[in-house]
Protein backbone atom coordinates (compact mmCIF):
# COMPACT_ATOMS: atom_id res chain seq x y z
CA UNK A 1 0.00 0.00 0.00
CA UNK A 2 1.81 3.42 -1.36
CA UNK A 3 0.74 6.25 1.13
CA UNK A 4 -0.82 8.57 -1.54
CA UNK A 5 -2.81 5.29 -2.76
CA UNK A 6 -4.67 4.75 -0.09
CA UNK A 7 -7.67 7.14 -0.76
CA UNK A 8 -7.69 6.12 -4.56
CA UNK A 9 -7.63 2.00 -3.15
CA UNK A 10 -10.57 2.74 -0.91
CA UNK A 11 -12.75 4.15 -2.77
CA UNK A 12 -12.03 1.02 -5.17
CA UNK A 13 -14.15 -0.70 -2.86
CA UNK A 14 -11.11 -2.66 -1.62
CA UNK A 15 -10.62 -4.00 1.88
CA UNK A 16 -7.83 -2.13 3.75
CA UNK A 17 -6.68 -3.80 6.87
CA UNK A 18 -4.47 -1.90 9.83
CA UNK A 19 -3.57 -1.42 13.67
CA UNK A 20 -3.46 0.61 16.09
CA UNK A 21 0.31 1.99 17.43
CA UNK A 22 -0.87 2.59 21.45
CA UNK A 23 2.23 1.31 22.99
CA UNK A 24 6.08 1.15 20.86
CA UNK A 25 6.84 4.34 20.41
CA UNK A 26 9.58 3.92 18.49
CA UNK A 27 9.94 4.54 15.22
CA UNK A 28 11.12 1.26 13.89
CA UNK A 29 7.24 -0.35 14.87
CA UNK A 30 5.96 1.41 11.43
CA UNK A 31 8.69 -0.87 9.72
CA UNK A 32 7.59 -3.61 11.69
CA UNK A 33 3.78 -3.17 10.42
CA UNK A 34 4.83 -2.30 6.79
CA UNK A 35 6.61 -5.87 6.80
CA UNK A 36 3.79 -7.32 8.71
CA UNK A 37 1.78 -6.32 5.16
CA UNK A 38 -0.17 -3.80 7.44
CA UNK A 39 -2.07 -1.91 4.84
CA UNK A 40 -1.88 1.63 7.66
CA UNK A 41 -1.48 2.30 10.87
CA UNK A 42 -2.77 4.34 12.98
CA UNK A 43 -0.93 5.93 15.38
CA UNK A 44 -2.58 6.65 18.55
CA UNK A 45 -2.63 10.27 20.32
CA UNK A 46 -5.79 9.91 22.58
CA UNK A 47 -4.96 6.40 24.60
CA UNK A 48 -1.35 6.65 24.54
CA UNK A 49 1.12 8.44 26.10
CA UNK A 50 3.15 9.53 23.10
CA UNK A 51 4.17 13.14 22.69
CA UNK A 52 3.89 14.92 19.49
CA UNK A 53 7.89 14.07 18.98
CA UNK A 54 6.95 10.25 19.54
CA UNK A 55 4.31 11.03 16.86
CA UNK A 56 6.29 12.72 14.17
CA UNK A 57 9.10 10.50 14.78
CA UNK A 58 7.17 6.88 13.92
CA UNK A 59 5.61 9.03 11.14
CA UNK A 60 8.81 9.53 9.96
CA UNK A 61 9.63 6.22 9.76
CA UNK A 62 6.66 4.85 8.47
CA UNK A 63 6.76 7.57 5.22
CA UNK A 64 10.34 6.00 4.48
CA UNK A 65 8.47 2.15 4.65
CA UNK A 66 5.74 3.84 2.19
CA UNK A 67 3.00 3.00 5.07
CA UNK A 68 0.20 5.22 5.54
CA UNK A 69 -0.06 6.81 8.45
CA UNK A 70 -3.25 8.21 10.73
CA UNK A 71 -2.82 9.77 13.56
CA UNK A 72 -5.61 10.05 16.21
CA UNK A 73 -4.98 13.21 17.76
CA UNK A 74 -6.70 13.15 21.17
CA UNK A 75 -9.07 16.02 20.94
CA UNK A 76 -10.85 18.58 18.40
CA UNK A 77 -8.44 21.51 18.57
CA UNK A 78 -6.62 22.71 15.51
CA UNK A 79 -2.51 22.57 16.58
CA UNK A 80 -3.02 19.05 16.83
CA UNK A 81 -4.05 18.36 13.44
CA UNK A 82 -2.25 20.40 12.10
CA UNK A 83 1.07 19.44 13.93
CA UNK A 84 0.20 15.80 12.55
CA UNK A 85 -0.23 16.95 8.90
CA UNK A 86 3.32 18.64 9.23
CA UNK A 87 4.98 15.51 10.35
CA UNK A 88 4.10 14.28 7.51
CA UNK A 89 0.80 12.01 8.55
CA UNK A 90 -1.04 10.62 5.82
CA UNK A 91 -4.20 11.63 7.54
CA UNK A 92 -5.80 12.09 10.46
CA UNK A 93 -8.85 10.60 12.61
CA UNK A 94 -10.58 12.54 15.16
CA UNK A 95 -12.39 10.50 18.10
CA UNK A 96 -16.02 11.75 19.11
CA UNK A 97 -17.42 13.73 16.76
CA UNK A 98 -20.87 14.59 17.67
CA UNK A 99 -21.88 17.81 15.55
CA UNK A 100 -21.87 19.71 12.32
CA UNK A 101 -19.60 22.29 13.98
CA UNK A 102 -17.33 19.63 14.95
CA UNK A 103 -16.65 17.95 11.30
CA UNK A 104 -16.60 21.98 9.92
CA UNK A 105 -13.46 22.42 12.52
CA UNK A 106 -11.98 19.19 11.43
CA UNK A 107 -12.02 20.38 7.64
CA UNK A 108 -10.94 24.07 8.13
CA UNK A 109 -7.84 23.14 10.39
CA UNK A 110 -7.01 20.04 7.70
CA UNK A 111 -7.20 21.51 4.31
CA UNK A 112 -5.34 24.48 2.74
CA UNK A 113 -7.18 27.88 1.32
CA UNK A 114 -9.60 27.43 -0.85
CA UNK A 115 -11.42 24.23 1.28
CA UNK A 116 -10.00 25.26 4.77
CA UNK A 117 -7.45 27.62 6.94
CA UNK A 118 -4.31 25.32 7.65
CA UNK A 119 -1.67 26.76 8.08
CA UNK A 120 1.23 26.96 5.81
CA UNK A 121 5.38 25.80 6.65
CA UNK A 122 6.92 24.20 4.10
CA UNK A 123 10.24 22.43 3.90
CA UNK A 124 9.83 20.41 7.07
CA UNK A 125 8.31 16.88 7.47
CA UNK A 126 4.90 17.03 4.84
CA UNK A 127 7.36 17.96 2.36
CA UNK A 128 10.13 15.68 2.65
CA UNK A 129 12.41 18.69 3.80
CA UNK A 130 14.55 20.17 0.99
CA UNK A 131 14.88 23.28 -0.54
CA UNK A 132 10.77 25.07 -0.43
CA UNK A 133 12.02 27.83 -2.53
CA UNK A 134 11.82 25.55 -5.18
CA UNK A 135 8.39 23.83 -4.20
CA UNK A 136 5.50 25.24 -6.58
CA UNK A 137 3.15 26.35 -3.57
CA UNK A 138 -0.14 26.14 -5.14
CA UNK A 139 0.02 22.81 -7.27
CA UNK A 140 1.39 21.44 -3.62
CA UNK A 141 -1.70 22.70 -1.44
CA UNK A 142 -4.13 21.58 -4.11
CA UNK A 143 -2.29 18.13 -4.35
CA UNK A 144 -2.39 18.06 -0.33
CA UNK A 145 -5.84 18.43 0.28
CA UNK A 146 -6.79 15.76 -2.21
CA UNK A 147 -4.39 13.35 -1.26
CA UNK A 148 -5.37 14.12 2.59
CA UNK A 149 -7.68 11.08 4.36
CA UNK A 150 -9.98 12.92 6.89
CA UNK A 151 -11.27 10.01 9.29
CA UNK A 152 -14.00 10.53 12.04
CA UNK A 153 -14.98 8.34 14.70
CA UNK A 154 -18.62 8.01 15.35
CA UNK A 155 -18.81 6.49 18.83
CA UNK A 156 -21.24 8.62 21.02
CA UNK A 157 -24.94 7.77 21.31
CA UNK A 158 -25.10 11.74 20.85
CA UNK A 159 -23.18 11.35 17.53
CA UNK A 160 -26.02 8.30 16.59
CA UNK A 161 -28.53 11.09 16.74
CA UNK A 162 -27.15 13.81 14.34
CA UNK A 163 -25.67 11.25 11.71
CA UNK A 164 -26.99 13.21 9.12
CA UNK A 165 -25.99 16.62 10.19
CA UNK A 166 -22.50 15.21 10.74
CA UNK A 167 -22.49 13.31 7.32
CA UNK A 168 -23.97 16.05 5.22
CA UNK A 169 -21.48 18.49 6.11
CA UNK A 170 -18.96 17.38 2.98
CA UNK A 171 -14.84 17.10 4.17
CA UNK A 172 -15.23 13.85 5.42
CA UNK A 173 -13.31 10.77 3.61
CA UNK A 174 -14.43 7.72 5.94
CA UNK A 175 -15.68 6.89 9.02
CA UNK A 176 -14.43 4.36 12.02
CA UNK A 177 -16.72 3.23 14.22
CA UNK A 178 -15.80 2.58 17.41
CA UNK A 179 -17.82 0.34 18.84
CA UNK A 180 -16.41 0.23 22.97
CA UNK A 181 -17.01 3.94 23.34
CA UNK A 182 -20.12 3.66 21.57
CA UNK A 183 -21.35 0.69 24.19
CA UNK A 184 -20.19 2.41 26.61
CA UNK A 185 -22.17 5.56 25.73
CA UNK A 186 -25.16 3.59 25.43
CA UNK A 187 -25.05 1.89 28.92
CA UNK A 188 -23.98 -1.37 27.83
CA UNK A 189 -20.03 -1.04 27.81
CA UNK A 190 -18.39 -3.80 26.24
CA UNK A 191 -21.71 -5.54 24.74
CA UNK A 192 -20.90 -5.50 21.32
CA UNK A 193 -23.50 -8.15 20.73
CA UNK A 194 -26.13 -6.39 22.34
CA UNK A 195 -29.01 -5.81 19.94
CA UNK A 196 -29.28 -2.33 20.51
CA UNK A 197 -25.48 -2.07 19.62
CA UNK A 198 -25.84 -3.85 16.48
CA UNK A 199 -29.20 -1.61 15.73
CA UNK A 200 -26.64 1.66 16.10
CA UNK A 201 -24.18 0.16 13.77
CA UNK A 202 -26.54 -0.93 11.18
CA UNK A 203 -27.93 2.95 11.64
CA UNK A 204 -24.41 4.15 10.94
CA UNK A 205 -23.88 2.18 7.90
CA UNK A 206 -27.32 2.72 6.17
CA UNK A 207 -26.85 6.62 6.33
CA UNK A 208 -22.89 6.19 5.07
CA UNK A 209 -24.18 4.40 2.20
CA UNK A 210 -26.87 7.07 1.88
CA UNK A 211 -23.78 9.71 2.24
CA UNK A 212 -21.53 7.66 0.30
CA UNK A 213 -18.94 7.92 2.78
CA UNK A 214 -16.29 5.09 3.06
CA UNK A 215 -17.16 3.11 6.50
CA UNK A 216 -14.83 0.95 8.88
CA UNK A 217 -14.40 -0.11 12.84
CA UNK A 218 -12.51 -1.45 15.31
CA UNK A 219 -12.49 -5.31 15.57
CA UNK A 220 -10.40 -7.42 18.02
CA UNK A 221 -10.03 -10.06 15.38
CA UNK A 222 -11.07 -11.97 12.22
CA UNK A 223 -14.36 -13.75 14.27
CA UNK A 224 -15.39 -10.18 15.60
CA UNK A 225 -15.12 -8.26 11.99
CA UNK A 226 -16.19 -10.91 9.31
CA UNK A 227 -19.82 -9.83 9.91
CA UNK A 228 -19.01 -5.77 8.98
CA UNK A 229 -16.79 -6.70 6.09
CA UNK A 230 -20.23 -8.29 4.86
CA UNK A 231 -21.92 -5.13 5.72
CA UNK A 232 -19.68 -3.30 3.45
CA UNK A 233 -17.42 -1.93 5.88
CA UNK A 234 -13.35 -1.43 4.13
CA UNK A 235 -11.48 0.21 6.48
CA UNK A 236 -10.98 -2.05 9.52
CA UNK A 237 -8.76 -1.25 12.46
CA UNK A 238 -7.87 -4.40 14.51
CA UNK A 239 -6.46 -4.66 17.49
CA UNK A 240 -2.90 -2.66 18.39
CA UNK A 241 0.59 -3.61 18.54
CA UNK A 242 0.65 -4.94 22.22
CA UNK A 243 -2.26 -6.68 22.16
CA UNK A 244 -0.93 -9.04 19.08
CA UNK A 245 2.25 -9.53 21.11
CA UNK A 246 0.75 -10.40 24.02
CA UNK A 247 -1.64 -12.85 22.31
CA UNK A 248 0.97 -14.51 20.38
CA UNK A 249 3.62 -14.69 23.33
CA UNK A 250 0.79 -16.30 25.01
CA UNK A 251 0.16 -19.02 22.64
CA UNK A 252 3.33 -19.90 22.29
CA UNK A 253 4.01 -20.02 26.06
CA UNK A 254 1.51 -22.26 25.92
CA UNK A 255 2.60 -24.64 23.35
CA UNK A 256 5.84 -25.12 25.72
CA UNK A 257 3.98 -25.92 28.99
CA UNK A 258 1.51 -27.94 27.44
CA UNK A 259 4.76 -30.05 25.92
CA UNK A 260 6.43 -29.99 28.89
CA UNK A 261 3.46 -31.15 31.33
CA UNK A 262 2.68 -34.05 28.82
CA UNK A 263 6.31 -35.65 28.00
Amino acid sequence: MRIKEIKKTLQSGKLLLGTFIMEFGVPSIATVMASAGSDFIIVDMEHSTFTMETVGRIVRAARGSDLPSIVRVPAIERHFISRALDAGATGVMIPRIESRKNVEDVVEWAKYAPEGDRGVAFGIGHTDYGDFRKLDGVKYTKQANEDLLIVVQIETAKSIENLDEIFSVGGIDAILVGPYDLSTSMGISGQLEHPRMINAIEEIINKAKQYKIILGCYVNDFESGKRWVDAGMRLLACGNEAFYLTLKFAEEAEKFRKYIYTN
